[in-house]
């Protein structure tokens, strides 16, 4: 599958996303070949050409911030409630930095979490604790475990990159296509993923996540979405919820900004202790 035809399939929408963003067709060639060889089958190419057109259509936002209020629902019902300011980085030459800062409540205050996406394998991670005054790395292989007692993974709140991946179209369900993907990296607490993705604006709208069992773990539902600098989509409400211990976790996200000419080194582990000192003032 040649990226050109997925150009022409795609028409109008596509060719703008790919003028305007930093990636051009030419430009992730190299990027795709390797990830076609690995899908031979109908099914396993139309799953990536779906993705891929995803991947291009979200290029060139640069920078962005957002806040989510984080409310954590336990299996009786009973709630409480955080603040966390998140902030990405886009780089064209390497993938992209995710910095979440925990602003409220008062015990967990200054918590820092980083994430540097890779293109291949488990992306690196690191926790700043105040308490301990010190940056911890997350090991690879406890990506599985919970983050910071919420019903997301550390592994879901890594970013999606799509060479991650493997996938295979699986049906056509309404104005949604339903996708599989696969997770190729080491340690993923996963057998699968089904995704369900948004004919008209290519978002994927909801994922439940297998677990290595075979069973179903969670599902993350997207919803209430708005267009940004006339291109970018983003979700407003996310909510994960655990099928087997019964609890859940909803992101509201509110003041989505771009293109704010953050500092990469702010994206550095080395300095996270100062972005926990700065937000617990």
């Amino acid at each position: 599958m040649k990226i050109k035809l997925l150009g022409a399939a795609l028409g109008v929408v596509f060719t703008t996303a790919v003028q305007a963003g930093v990636y051009t067709e030419n430009d992730i060639g190299d990027y795709l070949k390797s990830l076609q060889e690995k899908h031979t089958t109908a099914e396993h190419q139309r799953g990536l050409e779906i993705y891929t057109r995803q991947y291009l259509i979200d290029e060139g936002w640069q920078d962005m911030s957002v806040r989510m209020e984080m409310t954590l629902v336990d299996a009786t019902g009973r709630s409480s409630t955080r603040e966390v300011m998140k902030q990405m980085f886009e780089d064209g030459n390497s993938p992209d930095k995710t910095l979440g800062i925990f602003l409220q409540p008062a015990d967990i205050k200054g918590v820092v979490m980083l994430t540097h996406e890779q293109s291949y394998g488990a992306d690196t991670q690191w926790l700043y604790m105040p308490v301990l005054r010190r940056t911890k790395k997350i090991n690879a292989e406890n990506k599985s475990g919970s983050f910071v007692g919420t019903e997301f993974s550390w592994e879901d709140i890594s970013t999606t990159e799509l060479s991650k991946y493997t996938y295979r179209y699986l049906r056509d369900e309404g104005e949604q296509w339903v996708v599989e993907r696969t997770p190729n990296y080491d340690y993923s607490g996963y057998s699968k993923q089904i995704t369900w993705v948004d004919k008209s604006n290519y978002q994927t709208v909801r994922i439940d996540f297998i677990d290595r069992k075979g069973d179903l773990l969670k599902t993350l539902k997207q919803s209430e979405w708005k267009l940004y600098l006339d291109r970018y989509w983003r979700a407003s409400l996310f909510e994960m919820v655990n099928h087997q211990n019964h609890k859940k976790t909803v992101l509201r996200m509110s003041d989505y900004a771009f293109r704010q000419e953050l500092e990469p080194r702010r994206f550095s582990s080395l300095g996270i202790a100062r972005l926990s000192a700065g937000a617990a003032r």
